[in-house]
């Protein structure tokens, strides 16, 4: 008999944050294909589609003022300012998905992360690294969406970013595609046999 058969179990959430350019997007799309029952939190943002983005896929885009709406609702769970850009978390989704058990990841900015972690302390915080700064370079630089001012803002922030890894409950070092999204699935499957996530458990079942 599964824990979810004689107790109810509350659902994970993850946040998985690293510098731009170390993958996530890309992580979280094939995570999805290997366990398609995890869900993926769609970020807003106030940043112009990238070309090959779709409303509603990558993030939910919006302009400014609809967004300082949304934080004045208490519609926005967090939120950052990157590259002079808004980017949040919208709350209800990731409340509901919880109460219901599901597994929820939100690829979101390191601050946004942190932020997230105070309102949820049961969340698991992972960080992405790249497997080496100048590799992180290269990808950017691959991308030829942003120019060199905008590149070395990000650039500066990275090492930053970098330095915050402390503050994760886990690590990954992005060399290899599958591999890293296999240790996510393990890490989210550790997670949930967690005492915190199950406490009561053992008088549930002892009535059984």
């Amino acid at each position: 008999m599964r824990p979810s058969e004689i107790h109810k179990v509350k659902g994970i959430l993850i946040t998985l944050s690293g510098p731009s350019g170390v993958g996530k997007g890309t992580v979280i799309s094939r995570l999805m294909e290997l366990s398609p029952e995890i869900k993926h939190s769609v970020s807003v943002t106030t940043r112009p589609p990238r070309p090959g983005e779709i409303d509603g896929v990558q993030y939910y885009f919006t302009d400014k003022e609809h967004f300082e709406n949304m934080i004045n609702e208490g519609e926005i769970l967090e939120y950052d300012s990157y590259c002079g850009h808004y980017y949040g978390t919208p709350r209800k989704p990731i409340v509901d998905a919880v109460e219901n058990g599901d597994v929820t990841i939100l690829d979101i900015t390191v601050p946004g992360s942190l932020s997230v972690i105070s309102n949820f302390p049961e969340a698991v915080s992972i960080f992405l690294l790249p497997p080496s700064f100048s590799e992180l370079i290269r990808r950017l630089e691959s991308r030829g969406t942003e120019s060199p001012e905008v590149m070395q803002k990000r650039l500066a922030k990275a090492y930053h970013e970098i330095e915050m890894t402390q503050n994760f409950d886990y690590v990954l070092v992005n060399d290899d595609l599958d591999q890293t999204a296999g240790r996510i699935l393990a890490i989210s499957e550790a997670e949930k046999h967690r005492y915190k996530r199950l406490k009561g458990i053992e008088e549930a079942l002892l009535k059984h």
